[in-house]
């Protein structure tokens, strides 16, 4: 009799975990990669009222290797503090090498621009600090508050250079000026274009900073600031 109501209570405890933690089942999402190597960048469907004009991007391609001048400001870099600070960040992760970086970086800008003009909170989330990501959900409310819709196509992005590079502690730290060419509109409710013109296509300069925990398993980058080029 005393098994029996052991076996009973253990079952009963099984049931409740199950309840409360849930059961994993190889369905979960997945947090967005951009800094993992071969890992395509993959649509996410909208979860506003946002209609994205955006083409699906394609599988990501093989790194490509770049020269130095092609990743690195050389007017920076005038003195060596980026190439200091790079051999810093190296020298604390073993798996820090500057084409891949700057292959990821390239994903995550187009990954965060593409997410933040869907309304993709979700997707936005794992990859911005918790004030930049703030910001960026109180953008997308305003603008779904509006009633208004956003769209984007991103055409290319013309050059991504690294303009600062250092480690902080355990934290590596890495400045990245794009210069990127794209067509914006945002319209109303009744689609009339409140701002911007699809039939144009602008080249805007920004210049965005991410770090990592070098301690951290996790590829992952964090966006931390964004702000304009200066000219």
């Amino acid at each position: 009799m005393d098994i029996l109501i052991f076996a009973v209570i253990a079952a009963f405890l099984v049931y409740r975990l199950n309840s409360v933690l849930g059961t994993r089942h190889g369905g979960e999402r997945q947090r967005p990669n951009p800094f993992s190597p071969g890992e395509p960048l993959a649509p996410q469907p909208a979860k506003s009222n946002v209609r994205p004009i955006a083409a699906p991007a394609p599988a990501r391609p093989a790194v490509q290797p770049q020269s130095f001048d092609q990743l690195v400001d050389l007017d920076a870099n005038k003195d060596g503090r980026i190439e200091q600070g790079l051999a810093e960040i190296a020298s604390a992760d073993a798996n820090f090498e500057v084409n891949s970086f700057m292959q990821g970086a390239r994903y995550a800008f187009e990954m965060i621009v593409t997410s933040y003009n869907r309304g993709d909170i979700d997707t936005l989330k794992p990859l911005l600090s918790p004030k930049l990501f703030a910001d960026f959900q109180a953008g997308i409310r305003a603008r779904a508050a509006a009633g208004h819709t956003s769209e984007l196509i991103i055409h290319r992005i013309k050059s991504a250079r690294i303009t600062e590079a250092h480690l902080g502690g355990a934290m590596a730290y890495v400045t990245v000026a794009f210069e990127v060419e794209e067509t914006a509109v945002t319209r109303d409710a009744a689609g009339q274009v409140v701002s911007g013109s699809p039939d144009h296509i602008l080249t805007l300069q920004d210049v965005w900073t991410l770090t990592r925990d070098t301690r951290t398993s996790d590829p992952n980058w964090i966006l931390i600031e964004t702000r304009t080029a200066e000219k």
